[in-house]
Formats: C-alpha cells, sequence, structure tokens
C-alpha cells in the first residue's frame, strides 16, 4: 500500500536541487546517490539526506519497476467501476479488498465518471471472468456501472514538468504490453522481480538476503532480465499533491485515424512535459493518458491545445480527476 504523507493537504517547499534529484530518480530510480550527485552537482551525502528527506514527508510514495508480464502470458486489463449505495465504511471494504487482490497491479481512487479504476492481470478472458465474477458475488450490489479495457501497449515518460526542459525524442522507450512470450525464468527470478515491485530501489544485498542468494548472483540476474526486456526501467511515483499538481487521466475514443495521425498523437503525449503515461487499448476507449497539470486552469489550456490540434481524429473524451494512488506493483504476485 502506498504510504499517505504526513503533509497531506500542504505542498512540500522543494528546491530545484531537490526537484532534479526526483527528474533523476524518474529517470532510472536504481541510479546511485554518487551517479546523481554527478547529474544535479552535490555530494552523495547530500543527495542521500534529500532523498531520505523526500520519502519521510511523502513526496517520494515509491519506487516501482516497470516489468513486461507479457512475457509472462500476462494481458493487463482496465476496470473501470462507478459504485452506488456504498457508505464510507463499505467504500473502504470495497477499497481494501481490490488493493490486496493477487492480481491487480495499479489502482486509483478517482473522481468523475467512474470512483474506482484499476489495473488486474490474467492470462485468458476465462480467468478475468472468474476474478471479476468473485468481486461481483461480493460487492455486486455496490456496483451500479462497469467498464473494462484491453490494454494493448503501454508506454511510461519522464516527468519533464519537474526541471521545466523536454527530454523529448531522447526519452528512453519503457513499455509493457508487448507479444505474448515464454519467459526463461525461474523462481529466483521471480522472488527478485517481487522485491523490486515492492521497492525499486532496493539494495542488492537486500535482496540477495531476502531470496536466499548472493549480491553478485543478484545483480547478474537483474541485468539478464533487463536485457531480455522483462524489466524495462525503474521509476518514481511521487505525490502529485505535495508537487502542487493535480493529477488526470484522459481517456479517448477516436475515429477515422491514419497511421499517420496515429503517430502524431502519440509524438504529441511523448513530447509534452506534463503527460508521464500513455496506453493504447481495445474497447470503448481507444486511447488512456495520464498527466499532471498546476490547476484546473492549466489543465483546460492543454486539453484546449489537444482538441484544436486532433479534432479530426477524436471522437469522444472523458476525463477523470485522480484522488489518490492506491497500489502501484507490476510484480503483485504472492511469492
Amino acid at each position: 500500500m502506498v504510504k499517505i504523507s504526513p503533509l497531506k493537504g500542504r505542498y512540500a517547499k522543494l528546491d530545484l536541487k531537490d526537484k532534479r534529484i526526483l527528474y533523476e530518480l524518474d529517470v532510472n530510480a536504481r541510479a546511485s546517490a554518487s551517479e546523481i550527485g554527478k547529474m544535479v552537482g552535490l555530494s552523495k551525502q547530500v543527495v542521500n539526506y534529500r532523498i531520505n528527506r523526500l520519502k519521510e514527508t511523502g513526496v517520494i510514495q515509491k519506487f516501482y519497476t516497470i516489468c513486461d508480464l507479457a512475457k509472462f502470458g500476462y494481458t493487463p486489463y482496465k476496470v473501470f467501476l462507478r459504485l452506488q449505495n456504498a457508505d464510507m465504511q463499505k467504500y473502504n471494504e470495497i477499497v481494501q479488498y481490490i488493493l490486496h487482490h493477487d492480481h491487480v497491479q495499479f489502482f486509483v481512487t478517482c473522481d468523475g465518471m467512474f470512483d474506482l479504476l484499476f489495473n488486474i492481470l490474467a492470462k485468458s478472458p476465462s480467468e478475468l471472468y472468474e476474478m471479476l465474477k468473485e468481486m461481483e458475488n461480493i460487492y455486486g450490489d455496490y456496483i451500479a456501472e462497469k467498464e473494462i479495457i484491453i490494454m494493448v501497449f503501454s508506454s511510461f515518460f519522464f516527468r519533464d514538468y519537474l526541471t521545466g526542459k523536454s527530454s523529448g525524442n531522447n526519452r528512453k522507450p519503457m513499455y509493457f504490453g508487448s507479444k505474448p512470450d515464454k519467459a526463461d525464468l525461474d523462481r529466483t527470478d521471480e522472488k527478485i522481480l517481487h522485491c523490486l515491485g515492492i521497492d525499486a530501489r532496493m539494495p542488492l544485498v537486500d535482496i540477495a538476503r531476502k531470496v536466499g542468494t548472493s549480491p553478485d548472483v543478484v545483480k547478474k540476474r537483474i541485468r539478464r532480465m533487463e536485457k531480455s526486456q522483462i524489466i524495462h526501467n525503474y521509476i518514481l511515483l511521487p505525490d502529485f499533491n505535495l508537487l502542487n499538481q493535480t493529477s488526470y487521466k484522459v481517456l479517448f475514443r477516436l475515429h477515422n485515424i491514419s497511421s499517420e495521425r496515429d503517430e502524431a498523437f502519440f509524438q504529441y503525449f511523448k513530447t509534452h512535459p506534463n503527460f508521464w503515461f500513455h496506453s493504447k487499448s481495445l474497447g470503448r476507449w481507444d486511447i488512456e493518458t495520464n498527466m499532471d497539470v498546476m490547476d484546473a486552469s492549466h489543465f483546460r489550456e492543454i486539453m484546449m491545445e489537444i482538441k484544436s490540434s486532433f479534432s479530426d481524429i477524436i471522437k469522444e473524451y472523458n476525463t477523470l480527476q485522480v484522488s489518490r494512488v492506491e497500489k502501484f506493483n507490476f510484480f503483485p504476485f504472492r511469492i
């Protein structure tokens, strides 16, 4: 479960060095304090102090590892729920059920057309059906509407708004949802992924102790999984509220789209400093995006630009304001 910030309702006071450190952690959360220090002009000791302070104040919620579980045979499905007749106690009960589900890797509460939104992993439609059926058997009376999309190919971008400088087309590709493939992994590899799912910045010695092997073995196995594209990157999960940002998820339904316009639409999100996630999907919504903005007027400004530039292909869109990230773990399975 993501840690609740002790500064909830307030903004963190961050200087430029703090923001640069956050950015470098978003680029590679496993970068050492020495490596980050060289990038931001601070000593290893000062970088460590600032990272610990950012964690203690809740600005850093966690570090997570992007894994492509299609290589394990899993497909990620996005589930949207609108609740009804649920008092706070029942609402919290439903939240806890989803939060602790073994196959849920991402989960947010939100405001708008839907109340809850989560990614759930399944190896087949029948497996997805059984998992959702179990939930509906327990909480069906409180679910007014359910919508499901299949996540086909999802990309992460760096949070350029932290520094005000665009990384543009130099961004490292980070994605999940490739074509299903059989990963050559054993139990030790899975235990390593489990540790990295909990904390992408976990030291090698700590992972080795939990897994029951040596740090050198852990290091070699991580490198092998990176090379085989099972692991794509290690990223920061900040508390957008403490960064004085409002987080939105925008869903687009498209039509009359050529390959050229499809690519142009993707490049817009990839190079925009406020967007950090983009996913192509099957279902009612063709594109799912996430962005962090300064305020509602900033959000409207960006949306006006999108609608003006891509009015020929946007048939419908819907926005959800993210209230809180409840869970972010790409390898949520129990080991």
